[in-house]
């Protein structure tokens, strides 16, 4: 696929129009018998250190079909459009963003996706996550730690904070109840 982009664009353009048209046909037929609120791509785009095509070719060849999928799906009056997507992914927002989508996640903190920082620069991208899975397992006071951001984009609105994967097994029993009784804390805490 990275050397198609390259070698092969026509091809890329073409696969790429060919599946947004058979999701629009899809979705017509789903849409005309069920009411929708959210729809999700799942695209995985990134890895731990940034994303795995460069905003450049995600410009070219996935914003066009993006804008088109979004596009209808609005229009169908699904106003909640989310990307499923890994990794350092900040670079990528704003094009996300043109691309008709209004939410990210699971924002993975790991990577070094920082909620605040994602709350200030774009403070209508509706996110969820962001909260490190794997620093849970060290205990009260990193727990502590890690979820005071938390509080802070919360009172902001458009955010459900939550780990950013499935909890690993390395974290104990105890610690997790910690975590998730800390988190239900900050939550009931923020003014509405």
């Amino acid at each position: 696929l990275f050397y198609t982009y390259y070698d092969d664009p026509k091809l890329i353009h073409d696969i790429q129009e060919t599946f947004t048209e058979l999701w629009i046909a899809v979705y017509s037929e789903v849409l005309s018998q069920v009411d929708v609120d959210l729809y999700v791509f799942w695209e995985d785009l990134s890895a731990g250190k940034g994303p795995l095509i460069s905003p450049a070719l995600v410009k070219e060849f996935m914003l066009p079909y993006y804008k088109k999928l979004t596009g209808f799906l609005k229009a169908r009056g699904i106003k909640v459009i989310f990307v499923d997507t890994d990794g350092y992914c900040f670079d990528l927002i704003p094009l996300f963003i043109e691309g008709g989508i209004t939410g990210l996640y699971p924002i993975e903190a790991g990577c070094g996706m920082d909620i605040v920082k994602i709350r200030k620069a774009f403070p209508d991208l509706q996110i969820m996550g962001g909260i490190p899975k794997y620093e849970i397992q060290y205990g009260r006071k990193r727990i502590d730690e890690v979820l005071k951001p938390v509080g802070e984009v919360l009172k902001h609105g458009g955010y459900i904070p939550f780990a950013d994967h499935l909890i690993p097994p390395g974290v104990s029993w105890e610690n997790f109840k910690y975590y998730r009784q800390k988190l239900n804390s900050t939550l009931e805490g923020v003014e509405r």
